[in-house]
């Protein structure tokens, strides 16, 4: 025998359509976290996106300026974004990684809370910060920026109920330009980790993070055995081989490979197509885990 909405009296099909509304305002914003350095704060140019991604929508929110809003670009362009031409907002991964999540589950509301610091290494982001390891690489003065990322969390979860379910890094850079610090790099990422785990209470915390490889470089680097490179970050080995192990030294992690992404030209930086790309590769690894 079909249902018929018809057949039901009226009252009956209003508490239907009330109490499946209530339902979904009461749960939890399926929340992911952001952070890193300058590739996860975004070179991409807001003017280029479509009007969908560009203005956003109620199904994929962020918590900026103190309250959540619709995920759209928001920061205005820096020096250096505007010497690359951006005149409007600039945006990272989580504009295309938002709404691939929106897609992948049609019946959650998705929360973004991103807190990213352009050329940040990993020691001005411990969660035990002191301003002399953080002088190591000359960032003291910006301060604990672990510190800073959870009090923003903190502030989302008492705006709104949400559930923390997953947390993406895209930064190594900063690591990477000091031997010493850049052969830390495991031991500090797993500390990292084990905090964030800690302080969002989610012991199991889905964890992915980007790993850049140049090309030619395999994807696999178990052979790999460090050595100095010429220019400015003679320590990169060590922090993509740390990254490749980490897979196995920290538990239900996942590394994103960062491949052949299209840059602003003569530029370190994503463009526009590279960060929807990478967005979209991180939504990939974490449907996929």
């Amino acid at each position: 025998m079909m249902f018929s909405i018809q057949r039901m009296p009226l009252l009956a099909v209003l508490t239907v359509v009330l109490a499946t509304t209530v339902h979904a305002a009461d749960r939890p914003l399926k929340t992911f976290i952001l952070a890193g350095q300058s590739n996860m704060v975004g070179y991409g140019d807001s003017t280029e996106l479509p009007d969908d991604l560009r203005k956003g929508n109620d199904r994929v929110l962020m918590f900026e300026g103190g309250k959540w809003q619709p995920l759209r670009p928001h920061k205005p362009p820096g020096q250096d974004q505007r010497r690359l031409g951006l005149t409007e907002f600039c945006f990272g991964p989580e504009i295309a990684f938002g709404h691939e999540m929106a897609r992948a589950f049609p019946d959650e509301t998705i929360g973004i809370i991103k807190h990213a610091v352009g050329g940040s290494s990993l020691l001005a982001w411990k969660p035990d910060w002191s301003k002399a390891e953080a002088d190591r690489v000359g960032q003291a003065g910006r301060g604990p920026l672990y510190k800073q990322m959870m009090n923003k969390v903190e502030q989302a979860r008492r705006d709104r109920d949400i559930e923390v379910v997953g947390f993406l890094w895209l930064q190594g850079g900063g690591d990477m330009k000091k031997v010493d610090v850049a052969k830390e790099y495991l031991d500090n990422l797993k500390a990292f980790v084990a905090a964030i785990r800690r302080d969002t209470g989610v012991a199991d915390l889905p964890f992915l993070y980007g790993s850049p490889r140049p090309k030619g470089a395999p994807d696999d680097l178990s052979d790999l055995v460090p050595e100095l490179m010429e220019g400015i970050r003679p320590g990169a080995q060590w922090v993509v081989k740390a990254q490749f192990d980490a897979q196995k030294a920290i538990p239900n992690s996942k590394m994103v490979i960062i491949r052949d992404i299209e840059k602003h030209p003569r530029n370190v930086h994503f463009n526009t197509a590279g960060q929807l790309v990478v967005g979209k590769l991180f939504a990939e690894a974490f449907l996929e885990r």
